[in-house]
């Protein structure tokens, strides 16, 4: 009937809903823990933990993965000693890389992208502008394994366009990662003077880096920077590169003049300069030779090979030592003397042989410079600085500029009546290119200096010697014969900041202060020193004539002078001399002193004064 089928199908519903109820139950007894239960154990029972799902994997992509993973393949991490560098593995063969980075090292180990390793790879080329360097070649078989790199010419590329920076950090080994940072590109610099265009970007990393690879998002390579370029957001365009750097024989900053090959010879080093070097000929190797160096500081000597490697070093103390060398490799080899501290005051330093030695020349020491030409330089050695002379007609104008990539130029004038200084006017691409306009008094040859700011970085860069009004000289001019810069006698360079300088002229009327270094400050001819402790040296340098001599006073805030020492110029010969002297003082307290350098007779030409103060 229909009540038996409507009693029949609500029984079996029932049935069916007490057994889902029990299965639910069960169901939730297993999920849940079990409660706990009392125990006399100081060890609480172990109770399962609820499974953690897992969270979901990132999927990634977009541009900048993209553009990674297409240049990854060219990637090289490039070492050599305890430094190491980007590098890239171009189609030809080659490893582009920041040269600076490596110290320029003969021979380095390359670590590529698929594991292998390179052992003595030799440096093939140099783009001496921006320091960046060819290592190879490489075996062709290996090189086609990896993918090739596409160098691209990223200068008509639109300001916003996304560029990707990628490299390695410093101090990173191999099996590292390279790092990748992302920005927009925000335009070009064409620096006219090195022939090359700057990629400008806010793509930079936030630590030092190994230099720097810049790519767009079609992982194309379209800049290279060194490591404080790339800090910048600066990167050289590989347009660029790819016209002007063919592998090639790396170009000497020095070379070996052999008509100076003698058994001794003795460097006055210049406070600021770090080094003294002579070449030891290739006929030496196998053989044992005896070799005298001196100092008058303490120093290190390295005898190093033609593939810059050091083969023997020897730490120097003040005074004579005698070593027995014994090359074993091809030379020719380079026997260097390195200053313990380029910040200290000026040194001496002799080389003395068995065999004859031959003197280091930098090509564009004291080089004419011509007018409204361009002349490229390179500070090869830390703390060194190059000389140029420039011939100046009065009432004319002219302008001297100082550009590179890679030191922070520093550039002095001295002579036909013009001291002057100057750092960071011309601004340039790395924002520390050095400029002068010279009004000159007098015709007359002026000496003039290049040197870096902070006596640390190395490099090329370039001088130009241009004339702005007035009439050119029909012939070479004479300097004047009161000239004194153009005697044997020079003063040395100053020092860097924090050190406090001043420079000036002697004539019949007495001295006068004429320069000011860079953060020093003068009151009259004296120059002023505000000290946290009271205890600093004075360095005095002058040139005078034979019994020439000078007074150092130090006047105190109430006006009270004391005089704490006398210079005593002694020439071998009638002309004008170098003479230099320390003096300490040592004041209670914190206060404000004038140092002031006075003579009683006619004697000195010209004059420095440095005070080093020891906070």
């Amino acid at each position: 009937s229909a009540c038996d089928l409507v009693g029949e199908d609500t029984e079996d519903q029932a049935q069916q809903q007490q057994s889902q109820q029990q299965e639910a139950q069960e169901a939730q007894q297993q999920a849940e823990p079990a409660a706990p239960t009392a125990t006399t154990s100081s060890t609480p029972p172990a109770t399962s933990e609820p499974a953690t799902p897992a969270p979901p994997r990132a999927s990634g992509g977009g541009d900048g993965a993209i553009a990674y993973n297409i240049l990854y393949p060219s990637l090289a991490l490039v070492m050599s000693a305890d430094q190491v560098a980007t590098g890239l593995v171009i189609s030809d063969g080659y490893v582009l890389v920041d040269g600076g980075t490596l110290s320029n090292a003969g021979m380095v180990e390359v670590a590529l992208s698929n594991g292998d390793t390179l052992s003595d790879v030799p440096q093939a080329g140099i783009d001496t502008l921006t320091g960046l360097s060819y290592y190879g070649p490489l075996e062709m078989n290996l090189v086609r394994r990896l993918p090739g790199t596409r160098l691209g010419d990223g200068e008509n590329l639109r300001p916003g366009s996304a560029v990707f920076a990628v490299g390695y950090i410093a101090g990173e080994m191999a099996g590292a990662q390279p790092s990748v940072y992302s920005g927009i590109l925000s335009g070009t610099y064409d620096w006219e003077a090195g022939g090359r265009t700057l990629l400008r970007t806010d793509a930079r990393a936030d630590t030092r880096t190994a230099g720097m690879v810049l790519i767009d998002s079609s992982g194309t390579v379209i800049g290279i920077g060194s490591h404080s370029l790339a800090g910048n957001g600066r990167y050289v365009s590989t347009g660029d590169l790819a016209r002007a750097m063919p592998p090639g024989d790396a170009p000497d900053d020095a070379a070996m003049d052999s008509e100076s090959a003698a058994l001794e010879h003795s460097f006055a080093l210049a406070a600021g300069e770090a080094a003294a070097e002579v070449f030891l000929g290739d006929e030496a190797t196998g053989e044992s030779l005896l070799l005298l160096v001196s100092t008058t500081e303490s120093a290190v000597f390295q005898m190093i090979d033609a593939e810059d490697a050091v083969q023997s070093e020897i730490a120097l103390n003040p005074g004579s030592t005698i070593m027995t060398i014994e090359p074993s490799t091809m030379g020719p080899y380079r026997l260097a003397i390195m200053r313990d501290s380029a910040e200290s005051d000026g040194a001496e330093v002799t080389f003395s042989a068995d065999v004859p030695l031959i003197a280091m020349v930098a090509p564009d020491e004291q080089m004419m410079l011509e007018r409204n030409t361009s002349t490229v330089g390179s500070i090869s050695l830390s703390g060194n600085q190059d000389t140029f002379l420039v011939e100046l007609r009065a009432g004319s104008v002219y302008e001297l500029v100082v550009e590179s990539l890679l030191i922070d130029a520093l550039v002095a004038v001295e002579g036909a009546g013009i001291e002057a200084v100057d750092d960071d006017s011309a601004g340039g691409p790395a924002g520390s290119d050095a400029m002068l306009t010279l009004a000159p008094e007098s015709d007359g040859v002026a000496r003039v200096t290049v040197s870096d700011y902070f006596n640390e970085q190395t490099g090329a860069y370039v001088v130009t010697f241009t004339q702005i009004s007035g009439e050119e000289p029909d012939g070479p001019t004479e300097p004047a014969s009161d000239d004194s810069m153009m005697s044997a006698a020079m003063l040395p360079a100053p020092s860097a900041p924090p050190v406090l300088s001043v420079r000036g002229m002697g004539s019949d009327e007495g001295l006068m202060a004429t320069l000011a270094g860079i953060d020093s400050m003068t009151e009259g001819n004296g120059l002023v020193v505000v000290d946290a402790d009271g205890s600093f040296e004075i360095v005095v340098s002058v040139i005078g004539a034979d019994g020439a001599s000078g007074r150092v006073h130090v006047i105190d805030a109430e006006g009270e002078a004391a005089t704490v020492g006398t210079v005593l110029v002694s020439c071998a010969s009638e002309q004008p001399c170098l003479a230099r002297s320390i003096f300490v003082v040592n004041e209670s307290e914190a206060g404000e002193w004038v140092v002031e350098l006075t003579t009683d007779a006619p004697g000195i030409t010209e004059w420095q004064l440095e005070i080093h103060r020891n906070d």
